[in-house]
């Protein structure tokens, strides 16, 4: 057991010296969020492989690791625990993003953590893909069906709604949402089956613009209008398979049945929407709102951040693999600044 509790303690004392050069890094940056992880994983693979460079884990690995721990976790109904890492270094995020969502994440290191609030309430966009005539209790398509409908709903509908969730409204966020009340979340409330204490209230928000990008429905005679804009690769990839993955042979969607694996039905009607926003917003809501606004219902099944901020998706981003290399971190921190005080 000595010997044990001494590899443990050269162990701490070795990491503790590693990131003793990344206590000298101060700033914010932007990184390439891939969905299928949260933000809390992205950041635990940042702050335990920083210094490390081609002796770190590789993100892959990291990913398959936090997609198990994400499966326990949902299975035991419990708040996933990873392993402590003794650190002299301070990271944060600023603007969570849902496990499914991808796209620009701004992390602090240092003192860059004292810069993230103003990224919390600043403005952002989104590329939101809807999925018309269903709805779900997540507002996603990780949730259940809740309520199905034909969707014989012109995209002139959905043009005329459009407005009413422009500006300042009032919005009331899902239940699967890591929101407050009396004290717990209310994704915990939702897991454990529960019904909150008190009825979850609604809140002001701003949305600055909201574009109709992309809209097909064979169900509305077959009507098609716009473009939609392609998905980078590897996030289409992802959004096609796995736990994505259209099952041809299964009957469904039906209510009280997961949504996830028609998210890719062919022929379902969806739209898809540019939107910039406030610090705030939930873009699940946005499109539940507006599919009950045009007399059917709507869902979320792809969400990317394109900007946050001045920082915009692949121009000012860097990729998870890159999170482990102290230069790369650093210029990264450095073109940020440059970005910022230009805007």
């Amino acid at each position: 057991m000595l010997r044990a509790a001494q590899e443990v303690a050269a162990r701490h004392a070795s990491l503790w010296h590693t990131s003793a050069d990344a206590s000298a890094l101060h700033g914010v940056f932007a990184v390439n969020k891939p969905p299928g992880i949260s933000c809390a994983g992205l950041l635990d693979y940042f702050k335990r492989n920083i210094t490390k460079g081609a002796d770190s884990m590789s993100f892959s690995e990291h990913f398959d690791r936090e997609q198990a721990l994400r499966a326990k976790v949902d299975s035991q109904n419990k708040k996933p625990r990873r392993r402590f890492v003794p650190s002299n270094i301070r990271v944060g995020h600023g603007g969570t993003l849902d496990v499914e969502a991808a796209g620009v994440l701004v992390f602090g290191i240092n003192n860059g953590c004292k810069q993230l609030g103003e990224y919390l309430v600043g403005g952002k966009s989104y590329l939101a893909t809807g999925l018309l005539g269903v709805a779900t209790e997540s507002y996603d398509a990780e949730g259940n069906v809740t309520h199905i409908d034909p969707a014989l709903v012109p995209a002139s509908r959905i043009l005329d709604a459009i407005p009413r969730f422009i500006g300042d409204i009032m919005q009331r966020p899902p239940i699967y949402s890591a929101i407050k009340l009396d004290g717990k979340r209310l994704y915990e409330y939702a897991r454990g089956g529960e019904h909150p204490p008190t009825e979850i209230k609604s809140r002001k928000v701003t949305v600055g613009d909201v574009k109709l990008l992309y809209y097909e429905n064979h169900a509305a005679g077959g009507e098609k209008m716009g473009r939609q804009v392609m998905l980078p690769a590897d996030y289409a990839n992802y959004y096609a398979t796995g736990r994505y993955q259209w099952q041809p042979n299964a009957d469904g969607p039906l209510v009280g049945q997961p949504l996830l694996a028609f998210a890719n039905r062919p022929a379902a009607p969806r739209f898809q929407l540019l939107i910039d926003s406030g610090g705030g917003v939930y873009v699940r809501s946005l499109i539940h709102d507006l599919g009950q606004a045009v007399g059917s219902a709507a869902t979320m099944v792809s969400l990317v951040r394109m900007s946050q901020g001045p920082l915009r998706l692949d121009r000012d981003t860097i990729n998870p693999e890159d999170l482990v290399y102290m230069d790369r971190v650093r210029d990264a921190i450095r073109h940020a600044e440059a970005v910022i005080h230009n805007k």
